[in-house]
């Protein structure tokens, strides 16, 4: 038993200071702040109910025992009052109360007072051997169905809260809640099962003691974004307590010499804790300025990829509003030479526009995860042969040679997507035939190698500087020595390695800028797959479907793409007026009529543009 009363005076002064001391934390912490003030409030009489409940047990006090029970009960009904003052501010606070709520708040006050100064609730405690015996008042059924009914609110109040608070105040509100968990537990535990069990109640402080966790989880939830102030408070606490026992020490020296040297530690531990308080400011407030700009840079990442959403819309829409067949302008009547120079000039620009249309849908289609892969088993070698007779023509307008070096054996079959392989290809040699002076080499080789099939396009055209390499594979790059002289959308490599990716293969290239030595080499390699892969997706099409846009983006995208289509139609009008206007200089001119292409109509081969122009003439 004697263990047992240590054990319980122990515990009992740790409650008492700690509860204190979250009270005073708190309510520093924000002393305007009503849920701070109604915690302190709160963490008060959780000091009164421990306090009395233990000193009507304390045998030094015994004759005081009625007094004590009176005060314990009075500080319990005072701490239903406060609980429920800090629940109405808890985790938002009110601007006003409902009359229900001063009524109720007031009921209590009530209660408490007549628990202390009447034996209405509380008669008497006498001793009877060992144990006290409570004699309850008349109304006493009335003390318990007012903590039963402050319960109750809680409750429902803690669920509203829960619901419609915001997801870091239901944080807070689940703090709460596992404060109030364990004080039941620990109340079932030991003023319930235990004493049913073993037949007495020597444990029941620990289901009192066990308030303190509420304080606990409470405090934490209220000021969990506010440790750095904590911080602060408990380091200069921490020292105060540290310099007021050291000068006590001081004064209650024996001799000059002793008061002498406490004096001198004094002096120096009240130094050091004025330097450690400083250095802990300076070490928050550095933390602090850590927080603001890391809630910056968060917002500056959202901002960006709300910009970056919103480019992905707007490439998407632009690319398939110029998608819509530009008006293609046909004469009938005798064309004259300044008269084709425009219309080559035209046909020029539509082929750019379509390529820049393709490219700007493939990127949109990419970004946005809408690329389908569709597998049909095929030879590598006939889709470079049918990739490089699709630029024969161009190449050999450039000047160039272009060779494709069959592999001296067989490559194996595999399942690919071959339109897409296809526009790979297509891509290097492209980037060959611009990139290279003529008369210039390309050549097409291919084999396979462990597993994959490697297809290489090599040129002897300038090279890539190093400063570019890590750069190749990015949207909008372009080879700085050629930008004048060579147009295009600087896509198709972005788009190539994507392609080659959702292959499972491998995109890279190598090149050199010696003036012997120059040239490049792009490689890209795909696994060679016996069985067709799996495809959730199958007769789908090669597009998924694309989501719809809110009509707020969209309009906001539309708005976007006038401003940056009106400078363009504007040139295109000036361009057909002047042709117009030279095409009615002609000898026996006739009249102009305009045809406009069929959505979906593909731009004529140039030569082929001509010769239709030449027989409606």
């Amino acid at each position: 038993m004697e263990s047992i009363a240590l054990v319980q005076k122990l515990l009992l002064t740790i409650i008492l200071t700690l509860s204190f001391l979250l009270g005073i934390v708190i309510l520093l912490a924000n002393k305007k702040s009503k849920t701070n003030i109604f915690y302190f409030f709160t963490a008060l009489t959780i000091i009164g109910w421990v306090l009395f409940g233990f000193m009507v047990y304390y045998e030094p006090v015994s004759n005081y025992r009625l007094l004590m029970g009176r005060l314990n009960f009075f500080s319990v009904a005072l701490w239903f009052v406060s609980i429920y003052a800090f629940i109405l501010n808890f985790p938002t606070e009110q601007k006003k109360w409902t009359l229900f709520n001063i009524s109720f708040i007031f009921s209590g006050i009530i209660l408490a007072a007549i628990s202390l100064f009447s034996p209405y609730i509380i008669e008497d405690i006498h001793i009877d051997k060992d144990s006290r015996v409570w004699t309850f008042g008349p109304i006493i059924v009335a003390y318990y169905a007012y903590a039963i009914l402050t319960a109750l609110i809680m409750i429902l109040r803690l669920i509203h809260s829960y619901k419609n608070e915001s997801p870091k105040n239901r944080i807070k509100v689940g703090y709460f809640v596992a404060g109030i968990i364990s004080v039941l537990v620990f109340n079932i535990i030991f003023n319930v099962i235990y004493p049913y069990i073993v037949g007495n109640s020597n444990y029941y402080f620990l289901g009192d003691f066990s308030v303190i966790f509420i304080l606990g989880f409470t405090a934490y939830a209220i000021v969990k974004h506010q440790l750095f102030n904590i911080k602060v408070i408990a380091t200069e606490t921490t020292v105060i307590l540290i310099s007021i026992g050291l000068i006590i020490e001081v004064f209650t020296s024996t001799n000059v010499t002793e008061g002498s040297l406490k004096g001198i530690v004094w002096i120096l531990a009240t130094y050091a804790g004025y330097a450690l308080i400083k250095s802990v400011k300076t070490e928050i407030k550095q933390k602090e300025k850590l927080g603001v700009l890391a809630r910056k840079l968060e917002q500056a990442n959202d901002h960006l990829k709300e910009l970056d959403e919103t480019k992905d819309n707007f490439l998407s829409m632009a690319a398939h509003e110029l998608n819509t067949p530009i008006a293609d302008e046909k004469l009938c009547g005798p064309i004259n030479k300044d008269a084709t120079k425009y219309l080559e000039q035209i046909y020029g620009s539509s082929k750019r526009l379509a390529n820049l249309v393709k490219d700007l849908l493939n990127v949109s289609r990419i970004e946005s995860n809408r690329i389908h892969i569709i597998y049909s088993q095929a030879q590598m070698e006939d889709v470079i042969k049918q990739s490089i007779g699709e630029v024969a023509i161009k190449a050999k307008e450039a000047g160039h040679k272009l060779s494709f070096e069959q592999p001296s054996h067989k490559l194996p079959q595999t399942w690919m997507d071959v339109p897409r392989i296809t526009e790979v290809l297509i891509n290097f040699l492209g980037n060959s035939i611009k990139y290279t002076e003529p008369p210039g080499k390309i050549v097409v080789r291919a084999h396979a190698d462990d597993g994959k099939i490697v297809v290489a396009v090599e040129d002897n055209g300038r090279g890539i500087p190093k400063d570019k390499y890590n750069h190749i594979f990015e949207k909008f790059t372009q080879v700085n020595v050629l930008k004048d002289e060579v147009k295009g959308t600087g896509l198709g490599m972005f788009i190539s390695k994507n392609l080659i990716g959702m292959h499972k293969g491998k995109i890279w290239f190598k090149s050199s800028v010696d003036q012997d030595d120059h040239g490049t080499t792009f490689y890209f390699s795909i696994p060679v797959v016996k069985n067709k892969p799996y495809d959730p997706h199958e007769n789908e099409g090669a597009l998924f479907a694309l989501k719809p846009a809110s009509k707020e983006d969209t309009e906001k995208i539309k708005a976007e793409l006038d401003k940056e289509l009106g400078k363009e139609k504007s040139e295109e009008k000036e361009l057909r007026t002047e042709s117009l206007e030279l095409s009615d200089k002609g000898k026996d001119s006739k009249e102009l009529r305009t045809e406009s292409l069929e959505p979906g109509k593909e731009i004529k081969n140039k030569e082929q543009e001509k010769k239709e122009l030449g027989t409606k003439s």
